[in-house]
Order: C-alpha cells, then sequence, then structure tokens
C-alpha cells in the first residue's frame, strides 16, 4: 500500500484517503497490529467486546474525541468474550483496554481501564513529534 501511495504521489495523484475508524477483524479473530496501524498516522487500537460496557462508552467517547483530529485513526479489535485467538494473542485480560502507536508504528502506551480515557490526549501529544 505504501509503495501505490508513493507511486501515486510521483505521478500527481493524492494518496487514496485513509479510513478513520475501523472494526479490524471479525469477533476473536486474530489480527496483526503491524497490517492495522498507519505510517504517518497515530493509531489507536481498542480492544474491545460487545459484552463490555465500558468498552461502549469509552469508545464512543474516544471516537468523539479524535473525530476532528486529522492524523489519528482508531483501529478496533473485538476479543469476544476474552477467551478467544486474538485475546491470547495480545494478552487482553482486562478491558476496555487501548494500545496507542505513534506516526511510526511503534507502541508508546499500553492503556487499561479509565487510563484509556486518556488516549486522546496522548495522541495529540503523539501527532506533535517529528
Amino acid at each position: 500500500m505504501k509503495r501505490f501511495a508513493l507511486l501515486l504521489a510521483a505521478c500527481g495523484h493524492a494518496a487514496p484517503p485513509v479510513e478513520k475508524f475501523v472494526q479490524s477483524n471479525e469477533t476473536g479473530a486474530v489480527v496483526d497490529i503491524e497490517r492495522i496501524t498507519v505510517d504517518g498516522y497515530v493509531t489507536i487500537v481498542d480492544f474491545w467486546s460487545e459484552s463490555c460496557g465500558a468498552c461502549i462508552v469509552v469508545g464512543g467517547m474516544t471516537a468523539v474525541a479524535i473525530a476532528k483530529q486529522p492524523g489519528v485513526v482508531l483501529r478496533k479489535i473485538d476479543v469476544g468474550d476474552g477467551f478467544t485467538a486474538v485475546a491470547k494473542q495480545y494478552a487482553i485480560a482486562a478491558l476496555p483496554h487501548y494500545r496507542v502507536y505513534d506516526k511510526r508504528r511503534r507502541l508508546r502506551y499500553d492503556l487499561i481501564g479509565n487510563d484509556c480515557l486518556q488516549a486522546p490526549t496522548y495522541a495529540t501529544q503523539l501527532l506533535r513529534e517529528p
């Protein structure tokens, strides 16, 4: 995808737009975070479950907080009941659980519970970094 965007830019075409909010898996299915983080963007990865009320509330608050920040994207990973392959893959034992990656796709914050409410603030700070 990166090569394609560079080729388009070289030909005078704009790069395809990056989707702001993406559900990245089917419930419990394994996900490669390297493939869902976006180079040049701060990526918030939201590990969540439909059965987690706090996940729904915090996820909504996060979406609203970053909606007007063009350099931040949200990727949601549904861990299902918590005993799924993706929950085991990323050692998700409590929800909500966020991971925040910088513009170079490096993990910078691993947040659990109420700390997830700080994800938009951390994302804004990471946007300011070169």
